[in-house]
């Protein structure tokens, strides 16, 4: 059962990879570099992925373009993984695969963004994806984060 839990863990983690590329990819192909009209972006679809990660990829992918309550750059760099608005997401027994980052303190966000940026935590999805961040744009993520409200 391990295994089981393992093997969804790192699909999740390579699907959250491949969602964070296309998204860059998507990015850079657009005037400006950025998401103008984040609503009417096409599904992008692999024919090489099973039914069931297509499927998991497809809401991520949903999930991370059709943003209505956060910035771009959140909506860009981190709705993938973590969620709409920083509730992490779960596979369907409700085991973590990316963590809830909502109603985190602003200090411990930005600690955490600069720990993963510097390598000081090895994480190498969350060095790439902040490697090339500016200090205004992770200040601003970890104040739009810190601000996200949890259910619980």
């Amino acid at each position: 059962m391990r295994i089981i839990k393992k093997a969804v863990k790192i699909l999740g983690f390579f699907a959250c990879g491949f969602i964070v590329f296309l998204i860059f990819y998507l990015a850079l192909t657009k005037e400006g570099g950025y998401y103008d009209n984040i609503d009417t972006q096409k599904e992008i679809v692999t024919e090489e992925m099973p039914s069931e990660e297509l499927q998991k990829l497809s809401e991520l992918q949903k999930n991370a373009l059709n943003q209505q309550t956060t910035s771009k750059l959140y909506a860009s760099k981190c709705s993938a993984c973590h969620g709409k608005e920083g509730e992490g997401v779960f596979d369907d027994k409700g085991a973590n695969i990316f963590p809830a980052i909502a109603a985190k303190p602003y200090e411990f966000i930005l600690k955490r963004v600069y720990d993963y940026k510097e390598q000081r935590v090895p994480n190498p999805l969350m060095a790439t994806l902040l490697k090339s961040m500016k200090d205004e744009d992770l200040k601003a993520l970890a104040d739009e984060i810190s601000k996200f409200q949890t259910d619980k």
